[in-house]
């Protein structure tokens, strides 16, 4: 018997929380490229979690760009800069990489912080 959709919730929570917490020790260890990999993971995750809270329905593999910001800045919950980080982060992930390759403590430390606010404002989206 599959999981229940409040199950699979809480599993992409859950891990969205693990992600975080790995980005932050691969971050002590200035292994920046991986923890910005985390913190995109951790962000993926809740948005799963929250498509299958708004849908009741689990998506594909993949979201494209238009199906995020339809999911995250609605009408009643305006959340353009929260589409516009998350796409950019899809961008540089997806990208060749090379905008990495400079990234230092500071900046990294600057994502892992706006990453753990839209993951709080995300949250708070489910328990409404």
């Amino acid at each position: 018997m599959g999981k229940s959709l409040q199950e699979k919730i809480d599993d992409y929570y859950q891990l969205a929380q693990y992600h975080m917490k790995l980005a932050q020790i691969m971050r002590k260890h200035n292994q920046f490229k991986a923890s910005f990999f985390l913190c995109h993971s951790a962000l993926i995750s809740m948005t799963r979690a929250l498509y299958i809270y708004e849908h009741k329905a689990e998506f594909g593999s993949e979201i494209s760009l238009i199906d995020l910001l339809l999911l995250i800045h609605t009408d009643y919950n305006p959340g353009l800069e929260i589409a516009v980080f998350v796409g950019e982060l899809n961008y540089i992930v997806n990208g060749e990489g090379k905008e990495l390759e400079v990234i230092q403590d500071e900046d990294m430390k600057r994502v892992i912080l706006r990453a753990k606010e839209i993951l709080g404002i995300l949250y708070e989206r489910m328990r409404d």
